[in-house]
């Protein structure tokens, strides 16, 4: 059992809490464990011996509140104080990443550098307290861990400047980097342009509810409109995911064979052969299943689960032969596996796909903050650049989807999962709670660090506007009534730097006025958010 100790403004917390709270093992998997909260401590009981870290959300001063880990730690009677474990796991992730990016010739004057040895210096100060004053040492493990986080995210961005530097100057850009989502809705047509000039490729959903809300009943109509207009606009299309099993996507009159296994997997079968027949000739890329290893919907095995991901893999080859053949892995910091035994840990299942032989081209890796639903809570940016390195163990080629909001996402936007219970809209925030400028720096910040990552193909926005049925609330980067975002903007002006052949300054400034023309960099400074930039 471990215990921890909490406090604020220098006393102990009674009942502090306990949002987005998981053990994690040496493994990096999370454990099933019954973790409370009271007596002036939080208190956590694993079903499995060993080593283990707490993950839970924390604020974490200027730099947001996040959901943060402490180091791995054996059992003990004598709890430990939670701001300094905290501050120490963040501390030995810094010099971590130090050794491995090869970082340690950064001038002393940087601002990591600066950082680094505040927090080490706090570090010290903090241990040397704990015996005697814990009130002072979580005081100090408090400002420790501020410093440390703000100088693993100036590492983890100075890191991706050298990294996207070197990978222009080799040549080595993907051929097409930024994409992003639209929703199977039609959109105006000036949302169209935008898409076809400011992006290299769009993320197109197939959802069965809408493509086949009753069985045996097709309706083509709008998926044929995007494919028409992507196909004319010579704008390559990763479409899918073809079978995913989240709510909303997964059509109601499935649920008659939830217990028949044999006769989901020929459903499934048939579905996935009529809509790559139908499309094959026009997607370069299938998203071919999306979040099975969370296994939250419907009772499979672990056996079936894999089965269903090769059975529709081998499918998609055969059927489109020249096509891409991507898997979708979702929540891939993993939290779900704490609560959902039947479930896999994100990248056992991404490694058992790759040591199965199952072939596919890559694996995308969806990340979505700011929604207070599981796999949404807010993580800085080291921990995303972090979490990219984890998955290129696996040899793979990566395509990364983000998003975030522009504004908070309250409880009157969050669906709730269980209707008896109240929904805590807290999902923490990184900074700044969101806004548009938040929004913007954050993507520019992703963005940057995504593609700097040799194993990276390509990232993607999830969607372009907001509209009803969004999976993030606020999170497209234009309103819906059609007016554009900071981070529009931000996207627009770094895909430039990155590709500088689709710059046309000429051509932009000629269609600012133009009804149906995509938007330009000026119209978002001119409507950009007034306050003060995040430092």
């Amino acid at each position: 059992m471990l215990k921890f100790l909490t406090f604020e403004g220098g006393r102990q917390v009674k009942k502090a809490p306990l949002r987005n709270a998981c053990m994690i093992g040496p493994d990096g998997n999370c454990l099933w464990a019954e973790i409370e909260s009271g007596g002036g401590m939080i208190t956590c009981r694993k079903r499995e011996a060993g080593v283990a870290a707490l993950s839970l959300q924390r604020s974490v001063g200027d730099c947001g509140t996040l959901t943060l880990q402490t180091t791995l730690l054996p059992d003990r009677d004598e709890p430990y104080i939670l701001s300094l474990e905290l501050a120490r796991h963040r501390l030995m992730l810094l010099y971590n990443k130090l050794e491995d990016w090869g970082m340690f010739d950064l001038p002393d004057e940087h601002a990591a550098m600066l950082r680094l040895e505040l927090a080490r210096k706090l570090m010290v100060a903090a241990l040397c307290a704990a015996p005697t004053d814990p009130a002072e040492a979580d005081r100090l493990a408090g400002d420790c861990l501020i410093a440390a986080v703000d100088g693993s995210e100036e590492l983890a961005l100075a890191h991706a400047e050298v990294l996207l530097n070197r990978r222009r100057s080799t040549g080595g850009m993907p051929q097409l980097p930024i994409g992003c989502g639209v929703g199977i809705e039609p959109v105006h047509e000036r949302v169209r342009n935008g898409l076809a000039v400011n992006f290299d490729y769009v993320r197109l959903p197939t959802p069965w509810s809408e493509l086949a809300p009753a069985e045996d009943e097709y309706r083509w109509g709008p998926l044929d409109q995007w494919v028409e207009w992507a196909t004319l606009s010579r704008l390559p299309i990763m479409a899918g995911p073809i079978i995913s099993f989240t709510p909303g996507v997964m059509p109601d009159w499935i649920y008659i064979w939830e217990d028949q296994y044999a006769q989901i997997r020929d459903v499934l079968y048939e579905h996935t052969e009529r809509l790559v027949n139908r499309y094959k000739h026009a997607v370069a890329a299938w998203n071919v299943v999306s979040g099975l290893h969370l296994n939250a919907h419907l009772p499979f095995t672990f056996d079936q689960i894999l089965d269903l991901t090769r059975m529709a893999v081998l499918l998609l080859r055969k059927t489109a032969p020249a096509a891409q053949v991507l898997v979708e892995i979702r929540q891939p910091f993993g939290e779900y596996f704490s609560r959902n035994p039947r479930s896999i840990p994100p990248m056992m299942y991404a490694d058992l796909l790759v040591q199965s032989a199952v072939q596919i081209d890559g694996f995308v890796i969806k990340i979505q903050m700011g929604q207070a639903v599981e796999g949404q809570y807010t993580r800085d940016l080291m921990q995303i650049s972090h979490l990219l390195d984890y998955f290129s163990a696996l040899g793979v080629p990566l395509h990364v989807v983000v998003s975030a909001p522009s504004q908070p996402v309250d409880e009157t936007m969050i669906a709730a999962v269980d209707p008896e219970k109240p929904v805590d809209p807290d999902c923490g925030f990184w900074r700044r709670p969101w806004s548009p400028l938040v929004q913007a720096h954050w993507l520019e910040a992703v963005m940057q660090i995504t593609l700097s990552k040799p194993f990276v193909e390509s990232v993607a926005w999830h969607d372009v506007i907001d509209h009803p049925n969004i999976e993030l609330p606020m999170s497209g980067l234009v309103t819906e009534d059609l007016q554009p975002k900071l981070a529009f903007g931000r996207l627009v002006s770094l895909r430039r730097q990155i590709v500088p052949r689709t710059a046309d300054p000429a051509a932009m400034s000629s269609a600012a006025n133009d009804e149906t023309a995509p938007w330009t960099l000026p119209e978002f400074l001119k409507s950009s958010d007034p306050d003060t930039e995040v430092q």
